[in-house]
C-alpha cells in the first residue's frame, strides 16, 4: 500500500476487519459499504478474512496509533473541560495595576493551576495569531466576526486636586495648574475635554501614565481629569459636580475560547467583578444598566 495513496480512515476499518474476520460484520459495525480490501494486507480463507505477513506488520502499527490518538483525545478533552495552562490578558496599564490586581488572590485560590499573563497594551493585538486571549478596551473595537464583543461598564473621570484643596468654581478650572497625559494620547475623550476646556497655559506636566498623574495631583502639582474610583482611593479632592467624562468599558474574546473552560472561567469572573464595581468605576452611587 503506497503512502500517498493510503487513506488514514483505513486504520480503524483493517483493524475491525481483523477482528470480525468478516466483511459483513466489518460494513455493519463501520455503517459503510466495504468492497475492496489490499490484498498485500488480508486473505480470504474459509474461516474468513486473515493478515498476511505484511498485514500483520500493519496492524501491530495500526494499533499503536490507534492506541495514540485514543490518549490524544482523552487529553484533548480533559484540556478543554480543565481550569488550568494559561490565559493572556490585554488592557490599559492602570486597569490591571489600580483595579484587578485586588482581586486576583481569591480568584486565583479558586483556580491553582491557572495562570493569567497580564499584557500592558492598548493596542489592537491579535486574537488569531494568540497575542491575546481577552481584552478590556475603553472604547468600542471595531466589528470583528472572529470576535465577541459586550458593554460591560463605563469609566468616569472628573476633576480632581490635592486633598486639601479648596472648593473652585468650574469658570476658575482654565486659569489653574494642570497636568495631562502626553500628546500621543490627544484623540482620548478625557484629553478632548481638556483641550474645550481652553487652558490660559499649557499643562505643567505630562505623563501617559496615569499614577504618576495621580501622585503628582495629590502632591499639589496641579489639578487633573482622573478616573473617579482611582482617584477617591487616592484620596484626592474631587472639584467637579460629579464625572464629566464617560468612557465605554469593552470587554473582548475569541469567539472560540468560550468552548475551554478557562477561557470561560476568566470571563465569568471579569464579568461579575465588573458587575460589583459598576457604581465606583462608573464614578456614581447608582448602579447603571449595562
Amino acid at each position: 500500500m503506497l503512502t500517498h495513496a493510503f487513506d488514514w480512515n483505513d486504520i480503524r476499518l483493517l483493524l475491525i476487519l481483523q477482528r470480525e474476520g468478516s466483511l459483513r460484520a466489518t460494513a455493519r459495525i463501520l455503517r459503510v459499504d466495504v468492497s475492496t480490501i489490499s490484498r498485500r494486507l488480508f486473505i480470504r480463507t474459509t474461516s474468513g478474512y486473515q493478515a498476511t505477513a505484511a498485514g500483520l506488520t500493519f496492524l501491530e502499527h495500526a494499533q499503536s496509533i490507534q492506541g495514540h490518538i485514543h490518549q490524544m483525545l482523552h487529553s484533548t478533552q480533559n484540556n478543554a473541560h480543565s481550569v488550568s495552562g494559561t490565559v493572556r490578558m490585554t488592557s490599559v496599564d492602570f486597569i490591571f495595576s489600580l483595579w484587578l490586581v485586588k482581586y486576583l488572590a481569591c480568584f486565583q485560590q479558586q483556580h491553582p493551576q491557572l495562570c493569567l499573563e497580564l499584557l500592558n497594551d492598548n493596542r489592537d493585538l491579535s486574537f488569531s495569531q494568540s497575542e491575546a486571549d481577552i481584552a478590556i478596551r475603553l472604547a468600542r473595537p471595531k466589528r470583528d466576526a472572529a470576535l465577541f464583543m459586550r458593554k460591560v461598564g463605563e469609566m468616569g473621570w472628573a476633576v480632581y486636586g490635592h486633598p486639601e484643596h479648596m472648593p473652585l468654581a468650574a469658570v476658575d478650572w482654565p486659569q489653574q495648574a494642570w497636568l495631562s497625559y502626553t500628546d500621543d494620547l490627544a484623540h482620548v475623550p478625557e484629553m478632548r475635554w481638556l483641550q474645550q476646556l481652553q487652558l490660559s497655559k499649557p499643562a505643567i506636566l505630562q505623563s501617559n501614565h496615569l499614577e504618576t498623574l495621580i501622585q503628582a495631583c495629590k502632591n499639589g502639582i496641579g489639578l487633573a481629569i482622573l478616573p473617579c474610583m482611582f482617584a477617591n482611593d487616592a484620596g484626592l479632592k474631587q472639584l467637579s459636580d460629579g464625572p464629566v467624562v464617560f468612557r465605554d468599558i469593552w470587554l473582548l474574546s475569541h469567539r472560540q475560547t468560550a468552548q475551554l473552560a478557562r477561557f470561560e472561567a476568566v470571563y465569568q469572573w471579569l464579568l461579575k467583578q465588573f458587575v460589583e464595581d459598576a457604581a465606583l468605576l462608573r464614578g456614581t452611587s447608582e448602579l447603571s444598566l449595562l
